[in-house]
This record gives C-alpha cells, structure tokens and sequence, in this order.
C-alpha cells in the first residue's frame, strides 16, 4: 500500500512555503513523509509542483519518491493523476496525504490500512465527530476514476460514486491543517 503526499501547490495564502516551515525540529513535508514513512507505507510518493527545489532539499534524507506535476496550477486533481501514474504496477490502495497536517500520525494511518485491509472498502476515511477528514484509501479500483479527475475538487468529485466508508477517529487535532499564518501561529502553541 503506498503513499502519496500532495506538496505542489503554490502556498498563497500562507504566502511562502508553507511545506517548508518548521515545527518541532523539522519542516511539515518532513513530518508528513516520516510519518507516511513509519506507518510502513511503500512507496511513499511526493508530487511536486511549485517550489519543488525546496521540497527535494527538505526530504534528501529520506527514502521517498518524487513526482513532478508541471500544471500544478490547474487544481489537486492534476497532482493526484500525477502521483497515481507514478504508482508501481502491483499497488493494492493509496493513501492520500497532505503535507499541512502535522497532527495526522503513523496511528492514524496504520488503523486506516489496517480496517482497509479487513473490510475492503473502495474509499476510506476517517471521521472525527461525524466530519470527514485526510488521509483517504483508495482502492485500486478507482484508480482509473482518479487518472479522470479534473480541477480543484480533487477526489471529492468521485465521492458521490463512490462514497467512502467511515472509520471513527478520537483526535480532533487531526482536523488543523496549516493555510494560513494564523494556522501556523495557532500550530506554534499545541503540544503532540
């Protein structure tokens, strides 16, 4: 089961790279890919677009994949094609994460594959308090449906087709992503 972590886009209302900034001794992509990393995923791929040096220099000691989406711009679904083209011929599921939320851990996503696993659904997602949240499983039999997506929606536009199984989740934390300056700030005073 692999990884796919979407770290392409332009960062604009962060207004710098926000994959790039660091929290606890390291940068969020850092983070995000040592956690993907620690929760046995393989491959771990990291689709690149806008300041994709940044990225490669922040992740160099790290056993991972780089996939560059050169259209970054025209929306997520063009780095989720990108990252399921560069998938090995025998992937079972993806997991798809983003590198803005610190607070997703190797638990989260080892229970995600691990009830994926038992119970095969096509789509998996936690749920904190009834609300869906990142990381997602996919089976590989939607992966066609993912190589068709288009613009910003990202996989959510197959969610009416497919609609992702539940698994309840306790941490709320999960729910923070980082977007903005004040998210960054507001990362600054939690503890793990």
């Amino acid at each position: 089961i692999a990884g796919i972590l979407l770290a392409a886009g332009g960062a604009t209302r962060m207004g710098k790279p926000k994959l790039l900034l660091p929290w606890k001794g390291e940068t969020l992509i850092h983070r995000a890919a040592r956690v993907a990393l620690q929760a046995g995923l393989s491959p771990v791929i990291i689709v690149c677009g806008a300041g994709a040096e940044g990225i490669h220099s922040a992740l160099k000691d790290l056993p991972v994949q780089f996939a560059h989406n050169p259209i970054w711009q025209e929306g997520q679904s063009t780095s989720m094609r990108a990252g399921v083209e560069a998938l090995p011929a025998d992937c079972q599921a993806v997991v798809f994460l983003l590198g803005d939320q610190p607070f997703v851990g190797a638990d989260l996503i080892q229970t995600l594959v691990t009830t994926y696993l038992k119970d095969r659904p096509t789509i998996l997602a936690p749920h904190v308090n009834g609300k869906r949240v990142n990381p997602v499983i996919f089976d590989r039999s939607v992966f066609p449906h993912l190589l068709d997506l288009k613009g910003d929606a990202g996989a959510r536009s197959i969610f009416g087709v497919f609609p992702p199984a539940a698994m309840p989740w306790p941490d709320e934390k999960v729910l923070l992503d980082i977007d903005t300056p004040e998210d960054y700030a507001a990362l600054s005073k939690l503890s793990d």
